[in-house]
Order: C-alpha cells, then structure tokens, then sequence
C-alpha cells in the first residue's frame, strides 16, 4: 500500500522515496461503485480569474469554516491524519518557481490555518487541503504567479531537501466556486510503467487560499476532482463572506 498523501507535495516527494513494492502493492484498482459520481468531462485549458483580493486578511474562526468537514463529502470518505512535515520545495526552472513553492507546506508571506485530510476506501482516494491568509493583496499576487507560471511551466525538477523528482505539469479548467479558482495535474514517474498523477487546486476568495491536493488510484476515482474541488472553493467563499 502506497504512503498517504501528505501536505503540498510531500505526497510526492514521499512516494519517490518508497520501494517498487510500496508503489505496486496497494489496494485493488477498482472502478467507482460509490453512489455519488463527479464531473465526467475531461478539463480542458482555462483560468477562472476574478478582481483584486480584499485587504483584510481572514480570521482563525473563517479559516477554520472554510476547511472541508467529512459532512461535506460525499458517502465514503473518512478523516485521516498524517504527521506534519515542514517541506520547501524548489524549482530548478525560474518560470516553475511559483509552483515549486506553491507545494510546500508554508504559505510565503501568509499565515497557514486549518487543515484537512480524507481518504476512502483502502486510501484509492485521497484529499489534503491547507487553507491560509494573506495581509494587502497577497493572496491575489500568489494566485497571479501561480497563473503566470502555469502559462509556460509544463515540467521542472522538484527539490526538497535533496530529494528531487521529475514532474510534468498541465494546466487544468479550474472548477468554479471562488473569485479565483486555478488547477492543475502533476505527473510523476517513478518507475518503468508506474506513474501517480496528483490534481491541485487553489482557490482564492478576497484575502483567503485554499490548496486542495487530490490523488487517486482509479479512472473513476480520478473524475471525482472537478466535484469536489468544487464543493472546498465553495466552502472557502462562504467562509470568506461571513
């Protein structure tokens, strides 16, 4: 069984360091027998973008209510709970870095709130979101990078503390929800044949991030990230207008 996702992409980075074994040894790839069924259309390349951020950052009580609670999933999924690890990750390509930092599990310049994280079944699927705040217009200017580096980084060498991987990025439809919603696939191979495809989005609402890291095993499981990206942007609106 593969290790679970851990923050940003340490999922990653924690993956490439696992034997063969680990990789080929997890849970049966199922289809999706669960009742609720996500988006089927495949994304396509496209921005959500929206006005400047508001100037006052979110409070401890609004990041809290923007963190996804296992009541906002659909049937199946339970909370889990991994170590912390402090991560930085860096790019060795300039126009990647804003990616690159975007994974780690710091938010530069902003305050880190809640965090949560869910898989389902023998961890086929699994989800890790951070939610932060930034002071002034941070937070439009991390999703502006992020969107700048998206229009030309389609692969870099990822580094954390000298372990670095190869990661191939595509640009995504972000799901509608927020101000500002961004998404986009890493593919990572970490073997002949074995290959984990992470999905993130980030969603920005006035002053308030929320990154929203979904990985699974399955075709059907792999659907499911336009639906719920959906329902953390949702969230995170919500939050950010009370």
């Amino acid at each position: 069984m593969r290790t679970r996702i851990r923050h940003g992409l340490a999922a990653a980075l924690a993956v490439s360091a696992l034997s063969l074994t680990a990789a080929c040894g997890g849970g049966d790839a199922k289809g999706d027998t669960t009742k609720d069924k996500a988006a089927d259309k495949p994304a396509a390349e496209q921005t959500t973008s929206a006005a400047p951020a508001a100037t006052t950052p979110l409070t401890a009580a609004q990041m809290k209510a923007a963190a996804l609670e296992l009541k906002d999933l659909p049937s199946g999924w339970k909370v889990t709970k991994t170590p912390t690890d402090e991560l930085k990750v860096t790019s060795d390509k300039p126009e990647c870095a804003p990616l690159a930092s975007a994974l780690g599990s710091d938010f530069p310049g902003g305050t880190k709130g809640a965090s949560a994280e869910f898989s389902r079944g023998n961890n086929e699927s699994e989800i890790v979101e951070d939610v932060a705040t930034f002071p002034g217009t941070g937070a439009a200017d991390f999703t502006k990078k992020i969107d700048t580096a998206l229009a030309s980084c389609t692969g870099f060498t990822a580094d954390s503390d000298g372990t670095k991987m190869k990661l191939g990025v595509e640009k995504l439809t972000a799901p509608q929800g927020a101000e500002e919603t961004l998404a986009f696939r890493l593919k990572l191979n970490l073997a002949e044949g074995i290959t984990i495809e992470p999905t993130i989005m980030i969603a920005r609402q006035g002053s308030g991030i929320v990154r929203f890291l979904h990985l699974a095993d399955t075709p059907g499981g792999k659907g499911e990230f336009d639906a719920l990206a959906k329902i953390a942007a949702g969230k995170l609106a919500k939050a950010g207008q009370s």
